[in-house]
This record gives structure tokens, C-alpha cells and sequence, in this order.
């Protein structure tokens, strides 16, 4: 029976009760007249006749309940990507799922800074995606960052990024800067990840890879052109102004700067690499959304080229430095020190994770530094003759006599002047040193 009708039955009930001069609310007179059991008239009487659910009022637990604090945290510092997010919960505590964290940020946007978004343009004609073949092409690029590490410092770093066109497997690397020696070294590094050298690279019109373009017509940068006859590959590059060209690697680019960067934290330069490495490891083991097909499954059927033997590579690997007069090379912004005995003026860096090694030209193992970001300079042992004496500033001379010239026809004679002499001179003239 609904509550409306209820409250009817009982009302004419009661007008009777009324009439006959009886309590409205006498419960055995009530439940005689109308049928109604005493408890659901004395629940009538006392709560009134509105309909109550059990759980009004009640507020349904969450599954974000206590990790609400951190999660406003993230977004006040910009951080909305519900995946990244998500990582950042699951270390908290958090045991729910996507969804609960995506609807969260939806309604707390206004915790978020206001970020200025630029206008798209559109791309005009309509064009056909193109697909690529097993082994044949992978793209490659640089995405800049800025990035805060543990403590606090921000620093401005490069992003080498590859993917393969065919299954969609990442890669990427960090580094200090964007130079053609970085490139190459992330080349090698991309290649060894994805298992061999395909047909060819495609990437844009960058200045470590062509020097000048006109349609057609390309003058490849001469470091670049005996890279790619050492390995054996060719390149392609994308149509300026065109970046959908090589859409993969853009996309790639986005999803690094939006996924990976967001709430990193690590020490040193080694040890965001190796983050990144561990990120492209669980991302190329999950479905690619845009392909339909898990990476890792997919390229394993590939075939590529061998990389040469590590001996042809050394010179790559390990770009040449000058050894500067106190015993030090400089390499990404930091100073590595030599031992005294190695008298070459060059010498050559490597940098494998967090350890920094400088070699000989015959790939002697010279000195070996850890990676901290914390100091400038790294000593090493035997770097000077004596450790323990500094250098000191020799003490001032005496100054010297002024030597003036003076013409004297077709030759020049010099002569020393005593200045104090010439100052005599001049105070007996009655004059004042200006004139």
C-alpha cells in the first residue's frame, strides 16, 4: 500500500474517531476501523505519513576516501593525467579503479592552474593513413622537457624518442641536450632496444641529419651520411610543416610529456633513464589502442639487420673530449678528471646508467666517476702530483719602468723614463700633473 493511500484510509478513520468525540490516535480503535497493524500506526503517528528510505542521509563510503588530500596535491600542481594518477594511488594505498579517479577530476578542475591553450588550425584536405611494412621504417625525434628532480633543481632536458611503424614499440632516452652526438648514441641505444637496424629511419629536417633541402635535392650533414653507410640504412624525411608525416613518433612525443613526465622524481640523469626504460617495458607489454595489437607480441615476428660489433661502434659510443690544462674533461655540463699520467691532449667519454667512464683512444679504461648531479667537478686518483698541495697566486712585483717610443725619423728609438722624474719636472713648471 502506498503512503498516500495510507494516510487517506487513516484520515477518514479518524474523522470518525473525531466526531464520536474519541482520540484520534487511539491505535485499537484504528486498527478495528481501518485493518492496519498497531505498529505501522504508531510508525504513522510518530514519524508521519512522508516516506523515509532506510539510507537517507547516509553517505555511501568511497574507495578514494583518504587519498583525496594527495590527489588534490597532483592537481594543483597540473598533473591530470588519470593514468598517472592512477600509478600515483596505487602506491598510496588506493584499490580502486580508472573510472572513480577520471570522474574525480572532472569535477575538480578548478584545482588545476589555468593553462593557455592554443588554437588548433586545422590541417586542411583530407588525407589516407598509411601503413607500414614489417622491418621497414622506424621514426625518430626529440621532445623537450622540463624536468624537477629530488632535489628541487629543474632541469631542461632532451628526449630521444623511436618508435616502430609497423607494431607501434616505444622508445625513448634522456639527455642533456639535442647535439648530433646524443642523436647518434640514442640511435644505437633505440636499435639495440628494438632488436636490429631496419630498411630506414623517417624523421624531420633537423640540422644533424641534413644540412640544406630543396624538394628533391638533399645535402646530408657528412656525420650523418658515414653513419648511415656504416650501418646500412637509409632515411626518409617527412615533408616540412607536416608533421602527421610521421604521426607515430608525434603521438609518442604527447604521450611521453603526458604520461611519463608528470610526478617523476629521480636523483640523477642515469636514474630517469632507467625510469624511462622501465616505462617503455610496461607500456610495449599492453594493448596499443591505436593499433588493436600488444607491441611486444607484434615486433617480435620482425626481422632486422645485426648492429656491427661494439669495436666499430666505440668511436659513437664515446664522443672525444679535450683534456683541459688541470686535468679535467668536460661532458654534459660536468668536469671528470684524468689521471696525470695520460698525456694525450683528447681523450674519450662514456656514460652507461649512473657511471661515467673516461677512456684512452684505444678504449683503456682511464678514470670511473658515479653520477650524483650533486658536484660539478669529479676528482680522480693520480689526477695531480701532489693531491694535497693547492696551488697558490704567486705574490705581486714590483712595477716595472714605463717604456715610451718616440719617432725619430725613419726609425723608432725607445727610451726608459722615470716617472718620478718627469713628475718633478712638471711641479717646477708650476703645473699640476693635467697639462
Amino acid at each position: 500500500m502506498k503512503r498516500s493511500e495510507l494516510q487517506e484510509i487513516v484520515a477518514r478513520a479518524q474523522q470518525q474517531l473525531k466526531d464520536a468525540g474519541k482520540s484520534i490516535w487511539n491505535l485499537s480503535l484504528l486498527s478495528k476501523m481501518t485493518g492496519i497493524s498497531r505498529p505501522t500506526l504508531r510508525k504513522c503517528r510518530d514519524e508521519g505519513f512522508a516516506h523515509r528510505h532506510g539510507n537517507k542521509g547516509r553517505k555511501r563510503a568511497s574507495k578514494l576516501d583518504g587519498h583525496t588530500q594527495l590527489l588534490d596535491e597532483k592537481l594543483k600542481s597540473g598533473i591530470t593525467n588519470s593514468d598517472v594518477l592512477l600509478s600515483v594511488l596505487r602506491k598510496a594505498g588506493y584499490e580502486g579503479g580508472l573510472t572513480t579517479i577520471k570522474t574525480y577530476v572532472a569535477k575538480n578542475r578548478h584545482l588545476c592552474p589555468n593553462v593557455v591553450r592554443n588554437k588548433k588550425v586545422s590541417q586542411g584536405n583530407r588525407g589516407r593513413r598509411y601503413k607500414l611494412e614489417a622491418g621497414d621504417c622506424f621514426q625518430m625525434d626529440w621532445g623537450f622537457v622540463n624536468a624537477v628532480d629530488n632535489d628541487g633543481r629543474l632541469h631542461k632536458l632532451a628526449c630521444f624518442v623511436m618508435v616502430c611503424g609497423h607494431c607501434g614499440k616505444r622508445y625513448l632516452e634522456f639527455f642533456t641536450n639535442a647535439r648530433q652526438e646524443n642523436l647518434l648514441i640514442g640511435m644505437l641505444h633505440g636499435f639495440a632496444y628494438l632488436g636490429g637496424i631496419p630498411k630506414r629511419v623517417m624523421t624531420d629536417n633537423m640540422k644533424s641529419v641534413c644540412v640544406s633541402r630543396s624538394g628533391p635535392n638533399i645535402v646530408w650533414n657528412a656525420t650523418y651520411l658515414d653513419f648511415m653507410q656504416l650501418l646500412g640504412f637509409t632515411t626518409t624525411l617527412a615533408k616540412p610543416y607536416h608533421a602527421f608525416t610521421k604521426g607515430r613518433v608525434e603521438r609518442l612525443v604527447r604521450y611521453m610529456k603526458d604520461n611519463f613526465v608528470p610526478g617523476v622524481e629521480f636523483d640523477h640523469l642515469g636514474d630517469l633513464n632507467q625510469q624511462a626504460l622501465g616505462w617503455c617495458n610496461e607500456k610495449n607489454g599492453l594493448m596499443h589502442k591505436g593499433l588493436y595489437l600488444v607491441p611486444n607480441e607484434r615486433h617480435a615476428s620482425e626481422e632486422f639487420s645485426p648492429l656491427p660489433a661494439s669495436k666499430v661502434l666505440f668511436h659513437i659510443f664515446a664522443p672525444e673530449r679535450s683534456v683541459s690544462f688541470d686535468g679535467f674533461v668536460d661532458y654534459e655540463g660536468y668536469r671528470y678528471g684524468v689521471p696525470m699520467d695520460y698525456t694525450a691532449k683528447k681523450a674519450r667519454v662514456m656514460r652507461e646508467g649512473s657511471r661515467v667512464s673516461v677512456l684512452a683512444h684505444d678504449g683503456r679504461l682511464l678514470s670511473s666517476h658515479h653520477l650524483d648531479w650533486v658536484h660539478r667537478e669529479y676528482w680522480c686518483s693520480n689526477q695531480w702530483e701532489d693531491a694535497d698541495d693547492q696551488p697558490q697566486e704567486r705574490p705581486s712585483q714590483p712595477p716595472r719602468p714605463v717604456v715610451m717610443n718616440y719617432n725619430t725619423g725613419a726609425s723608432q728609438a725607445k727610451r726608459v723614463v722615470d716617472l718620478s722624474i718627469y713628475d718633478r719636472l712638471v711641479t717646477s713648471r708650476g703645473g699640476n700633473g693635467n697639462d
